[in-house]
């Protein structure tokens, strides 16, 4: 377990990354998107570099098993 940041997932848009994000911070994770995508003025860039979930390597296992489980769809 370390305190470097790593890489829990990637997604095609970054309302998709912002559902997962909140998820793992609704969990009490630390939790942040990296975009590449020159500020906002290039957003197609996200569907070849994609939206990335980013969360402390500590953290790396827990976040990777909240996201595996469906989301509570009703609450």
């Amino acid at each position: 377990m370390t305190d470097d940041i790593v890489e829990v997932g990637r997604y095609f848009t970054a309302m998709e990354g912002e559902i997962a994000c909140a998820r793992l911070r609704a969990a009490g994770l630390k939790a942040y998107l990296k975009t590449d995508n020159a500020g906002g003025i290039h957003p197609e860039l996200n569907f070849t570099r994609g939206v990335r979930l980013m969360v402390l390597g500590s953290d790396e296992v827990q976040a990777r098993d909240l996201l595996a489980q469906e989301p509570d769809a009703g609450h």
